[in-house]
């Protein structure tokens, strides 16, 4: 059974400590709406850029990624890419002068500028509730998480609490958390806290990613196993799409059309629909200081958005690749033979998909 170990309790105690100590810190510097709102307009562009890519990095991300990697391979990461470059590009050349020269403080503030006070009303209406999901979703995804992996159901037992409460405990625990920072620190505070919390999560991502790499021979052993196992079907049985693990490994060599086609609808359209319009990430770049490092915010976050997807999508990879784990030792005391197979060779029970009937073994299934 999974258990919290003292050093990753520690990690956790330090890192809502942090979060809460940054707010507490900056409360005094805020004292106006523009500090609170707007962070002064006075941050540098690589803060807000850092900040800024951080934004988009919730827990379904971070959490689905590795997931996502386990299921489509690399293909994956390069769509996320793509999706994404194009809207930041698009946004620090186009709209971040519109958003930033009319100092507005928030998306639906620019709409009321632009059009009428309806208008206004009808976009902070659709923010808030875009942000109710999006936060509950996430606490959700965090509090799922935690409940699955049993980390803090020792915890719970010494203190003679049921883990059935750890899903409520987590989600109540991180809204207070996350409450207290943004009451106290404001945007500033939140800025600093994703920068923070990016930094975080490479210094905890890049190691596994290393160390699962090295315990399979590199990148080439990677390759090699994830070919054998990982062959996804997205358009039904035996049809690979887009070629396999690699775009264009049906031996085309070049990514396929289909590819291409999805590639550029997800960045011209869903892409921009979220980085060019989305308030929470939007108002982290309208804290630059002037419009020059306004207009950088954005395409500062595109050059670690190139690589972080593949950070985020390997650990999962790694997971399909690992050798599975040995069984374990027969009891010396049996000596009789037995016709019935060892438990530990039972498959286990599955709900039956194309996908699952045609590739992986159920050990590397439920690795996923």
């Amino acid at each position: 059974m999974p258990t919290l170990t003292s050093s990753a309790a520690l990690v956790l105690v330090v890192y809502f400590a942090a979060v809460v100590l940054v707010g507490y810190v900056l409360r005094r510097s805020m004292k106006t709406a523009k500090d609170f709102l707007e962070a002064g307009r006075s941050l540098p562009a690589w803060t807000c850029g850092l900040a800024f890519l951080s934004a988009g990095l919730g827990a379904p991300e971070v959490i689905g990624m590795g997931a996502w990697g386990a299921r489509y391979g690399l293909q994956s990461a390069l769509l996320v890419s793509t999706g994404v470059l194009c809207a930041m590009v698009f946004l620090g050349l186009f709209m971040m002068p519109l958003y930033y020269g009319s100092r507005a403080r928030t998306v639906p503030e620019f709409v009321g500028l632009r059009f009428d006070g309806r208008s206004r009303t009808l976009a902070a209406s659709l923010v808030a509730a875009l942000t109710v999901a999006a936060s509950g979703l996430s606490l959700y995804a965090v509090a799922r998480l935690m409940q699955t992996l049993q980390v803090f159901d020792g915890i719970f037992r010494a203190a003679g609490w049921e883990p059935s409460a750890v899903f409520g405990v987590t989600i109540a625990l991180a809204s207070m958390v996350v409450l207290a920072s943004i009451l106290m620190g404001g945007l500033r505070g939140a800025i600093y806290n994703h920068v923070f919390q990016f930094l975080l999560l490479v210094a905890g991502f890049l190691p596994l990613v290393v160390l699962g790499l090295r315990k399979i021979g590199g990148w080439n052993g990677l390759k090699a196993a994830a070919q054998a196992s990982l062959l996804p079907s997205i358009g039904g049985a035996g049809q690979s799409w887009p070629g396999g693990f690699w775009p264009g490994a049906a031996g085309t060599g070049a990514p396929s059309l289909r590819f291409i086609l999805l590639g550029l609808g997800l960045g011209l359209a869903l892409g921009a629909g979220f980085w060019a319009t989305d308030f929470r990430v939007l108002q982290i770049a309208l804290a630059a200081g002037n419009l020059r490092s306004a207009r950088r915010v954005p395409l500062i976050a595109a050059i670690p958005k190139l690589f972080l997807p593949l950070l985020l999508v390997l650990p999962g990879l790694v997971a399909i690749a690992c050798p599975p784990p040995a069984p374990p030792p027969r009891s010396a005391s049996s000596t009789a033979p037995s016709s019935a197979p060892p438990p530990w060779s039972a498959p286990r029970s599955r709900p039956a998909t194309a996908w699952s009937r045609q590739n992986r073994p159920c050990h590397r299934q439920a690795a996923v």
